[in-house]
């Protein structure tokens, strides 16, 4: 927890004068700015890795400058590579304010990781630290990903919008060893894919209605999904079906609360490598478990067609200079479950076997949209940390 701690300080120190020196490209004063920091951090799955950021962004206009995107429009690159071989490159434009009513989105990404977190399927699925003394990749896989996705919103009458959007990818999920979980379980027959790169293409639509007040880092509204995808990989077919609900309440000045409930219904025959993604508009959850959707949980711990994800926040604002910096002091309970096979059962909005788990953390808003923040959680499994670049949900 200190090394980890001293390495997101040592990110931080090392961005913010990089920063400053980088000859802008854009003129002071310019509706169109530019931006970069590199990464330098230490995880324990991972090692050192390091890395940059560069973005070009459309900024508002004063008239439009409360409006709750954080920007009219953005190009995003992002990358790094870790002493373990792992790394990630992508490339994301974004224009939810560029065009009166309309919301466009299209990301291109690349990523290896040689330490990818994988426990099996079902929500009985365990962590046990006897089988990691055993063989310390027990739970690891080499989990590979290059993905194409597209999304178009527009708004129909006041927060409401409808989307239609594509998602195409080329993934592989494989053992790092003899003795690991996914090579017993490929022994045993449980996905035929295991081992193999398999083609990913799926199309979807949907309904959003869109209440924040702010899309980075909402204090008050309500944000409502329902999405539909069809889908094909390793020629079978399969459907994902997404509803979920969030929602943003002051109580005074500086204490809130937020909350959301989701959850993801899966039909046909969906592979092992489409069962991570749970939809959402303009960015997916990628995992059940880790920053995104389960706090208290190391990322994806929870594999299952079907999936069930509530969170609840308290949130006290430490410090604050308007649309400049903003320090948060979040204390969080998450729960969720999946189910899967004839021991979880199908879909069904329940309490019985939640994972729960809880803690707290800070989160640092700059700016319009760039967040830095830290959490741990105590869960099932034990104490976790994670690191964000995002406002959790």
């Amino acid at each position: 927890m200190i090394r980890f701690l001293l390495a997101l300080l040592l990110c931080l120190g090392v961005a913010a004068p990089a920063a400053a020196q980088l000859p802008a490209i854009f003129p002071a004063g310019s509706q169109v700015q530019d931006l970069w920091y590199p990464k330098v951090f230490w995880t324990s799955r991972n090692g050192f890795t390091a890395g940059g950021f560069y973005a070009i962004i459309v900024k508002h206009t004063y008239e439009t400058f409360d409006q709750p995107p954080p920007y009219q429009a953005a190009i995003q690159l992002d990358g790094q590579i870790s002493a373990s071989g792992s790394r990630q490159i992508s490339l994301d434009a974004f224009a939810p304010a560029l065009v009166d009513g309309w919301r466009l989105r299209l990301t291109f990404r690349a990523q290896r990781r040689n330490r990818a977190g994988y426990f099996g399927l079902g929500n009985e699925s365990v962590f046990n630290d006897a089988n990691t003394q055993i063989d310390p990749l027990f739970y690891r896989i080499r989990h590979m990903r290059s993905v194409a996705r597209g999304e178009i919103q527009r708004r129909v009458i006041g927060g409401l919008r409808v989307l239609a959007g594509f998602h195409a990818e080329r993934w592989r999920l494989e053992p790092l060893s003899s003795t690991s979980k996914l090579a017993l379980d490929d022994a045993a027959g449980v996905d035929p894919t295991i081992g193999r790169s398999v083609g990913d293409l799926s199309a979807r639509v949907g309904l959003v209605f869109d209440a924040r007040d702010d899309e980075s880092a909402p204090r008050h509204g309500v944000l409502i999904e329902a999405i539909h995808t069809w889908g094909e990989a390793d020629g079978e077919s399969y459907t994902r079906t997404m509803v979920s609900a969030r929602g943003y309440l002051p109580l005074t000045n500086r204490f809130a609360v937020s909350a959301r409930v989701a959850g993801q219904r899966m039909g046909g025959t969906p592979r092992i490598g489409s069962l991570y993604l749970l939809e959402a508009g303009d960015k997916p959850i990628r995992g059940l478990g880790g920053p995104g959707s389960h706090r208290a949980l190391v990322r994806d711990r929870l594999l299952g067609r079907h999936k069930l994800l509530s969170n609840l926040d308290v949130i006290f604002t430490l410090f604050e200079i308007p649309t400049l910096i903003r320090l948060k002091l979040v204390g969080f309970l998450d729960a969720a479950r999946v189910f899967d096979g004839p021991d979880d059962g199908d879909f069904k909005l329940t309490t019985d076997d939640l994972r729960v788990g809880g803690g707290g953390g800070l989160l640092l808003h700059l700016f319009r949209n760039a967040i830095l923040g830290l959490t741990g959680g105590a869960g099932p499994d034990g104490f976790v940390m994670h690191a964000y670049t995002s406002w959790p949900y």
